[in-house]
Parts: C-alpha cells; structure tokens; sequence
C-alpha cells in the first residue's frame, strides 16, 4: 500500500484527504483487505491527521456497498494509477 500510495503521488494534505481516503479504501478491498489492515498501514498518517481516520469510519462501509473495489479491474484505473 505505502507503493502504491508513493507511486501514485496521493497526498494527505488537506483538500486531497477525502479523494486519498476513497481511492486507499476502494483499493484496499480490491486486495481483499480488512479496515483494520487498512488504519494499520495508515496509522502514522492518522496519528497526525484524526480526520483521515474519521473518514476511513465513515467511508469504509459506503465504498464496500458500491463496489468501488471493482473499479480497479477496469482499464480505467489501470490507466490512471500505477499499481
């Protein structure tokens, strides 16, 4: 996740968090990976920034309940993220 996050020049700033967030989460279930494996990979970045935790909260579930995670075998998302 930390390549993928550093290949794609994903930022936490604020003004991105919220994009980063969806696009971490809807990828992280593409893998098959639990909210807790998630918030684990990210846990520097929410000890700094609780809002990136307050979003993976509120988000996870939504993006699970509308597939963002099949975004990731569509030729789209090979075209715009390296992974």
């Amino acid at each position: 996740m930390r390549e993928f996050i550093n290949n794609n020049d994903l930022s936490f700033d604020e003004g991105s968090r919220n994009t980063t967030i969806v696009t971490l989460i809807g990828y992280a279930q593409h893998l098959g990976w639990s909210k807790e494996a998630l918030e684990e990979e990210l846990l520097t970045e929410i000890e700094e920034d609780g809002f990136i935790q307050d979003e993976i909260d509120r988000l996870w579930q939504y993006c699970y309940n509308r597939n963002y995670k099949n975004f990731w075998t569509t030729p789209k998302a090979k075209e715009l993220y390296k992974f």
